[in-house]
């Protein structure tokens, strides 16, 4: 009986270690693709939910126009044409707005500590030179994807 427990505990730790590498590989994976100007591939690791807040304020952009818009659009987003204003995507919004912020570039892929509040979601924390970034992400059909809907700033102070 204490054999099978043993074998039983060996195969969930396995399959822990798994996800936790599989979450915090996504993670790094995102940074990487975001240090290498590979925008579309960052994109293709956000969850559904981090997508579809990209495609909504594409939507309230264009209700308001070019006109209303374009300050705050130029601010996030760097120069466009009115023409690329209205083919404006989720996805473009996204793509522009890291490459109009370089220090997303430098994201960190250091990771300190993965936890797991259920087994769809995990919490990566991440070293960065600001101090810990928690990092949302989430499994779908068995893929870990990065949340970006409530991300927030690192919590500034010493990393360790």
């Amino acid at each position: 009986m204490k054999a099978m427990a043993a074998v039983v505990s060996m195969i969930l730790l396995a399959a822990a270690c798994g996800d936790e590498g599989g979450a915090s590989d996504t993670v790094k994976l995102f940074a990487e693709y975001l240090a290498d100007s590979s925008y579309q591939e960052a994109w293709g690791l956000i969850t559904p939910e981090s997508r579809a807040m990209f495609d909504s304020t594409a939507s309230v952009l264009h209700k308001f126009g070019w006109l209303e818009a374009r300050e705050a659009v130029v601010k996030f987003m760097g120069e466009m044409t009115r023409e690329e204003f209205e083919e404006l995507t989720g996805e473009d919004i996204f793509c522009r707005m890291v490459i109009n912020a370089p220090e997303t570039r430098e994201l960190s892929t250091s990771v300190k500590s993965v936890s797991f509040p259920d087994s769809s979601v995990a919490v990566v924390v991440m070293k960065t030179r600001e101090g810990l970034q928690e990092i949302i992400v989430r499994k779908y059909n068995g893929e870990w994807l990065v949340d970006l809907t409530n991300l927030s700033p690192p919590v500034r102070g010493e990393v360790r």
